[in-house]
């Protein structure tokens, strides 16, 4: 049984997952072309960010284990959860929960910070 933390970490770390993962279309248009910056210093040195490598095995374990715990949650609950997973992913600071009360049509970012807790402990108690 998981703590209400480490179902905290357990989505965040689904949602960095899910972004290493391979994208579900290929790209089959000239897909053998490089990627470059379509600017002056194009072919030089650029300052590109920071990448990311392709998740391990646990980390697909993981996920799944994640995704089996979504669907013990009602919709609300699941659509909340995910997004703040989504918005955190990759963030040193955490969760951008102003534009997730704006997604989720909310008027106060504490009332999402205080739905994403209730979401956790309930689902922390059905698991």
């Amino acid at each position: 049984m998981l703590s209400v933390e480490k179902l905290h970490d357990l989505f965040l770390e689904a949602a960095e997952t899910d972004r290493r993962m391979p994208p579900a279309v290929r790209k089959a248009k000239m897909a053998s072309w490089v990627e470059y910056p379509m600017d002056w210093h194009g072919y030089g040195w650029t300052q590109q960010g920071v990448t990311h490598l392709k998740p391990t095995s646990q980390q697909i374990d993981n996920f799944d284990k994640a995704l089996a715990l979504t669907f013990k949650m009602p919709e609300l609950d699941r659509k909340i959860v995910w997004a703040v997973a989504h918005s955190a992913a990759f963030r040193d600071r955490g969760a951008k929960w102003t534009q997730i009360a704006r997604l989720l049509s909310l008027n106060d970012p504490r009332i999402v910070k205080r739905r994403y807790q209730d979401a956790l402990i309930e689902l922390f108690y059905k698991q």
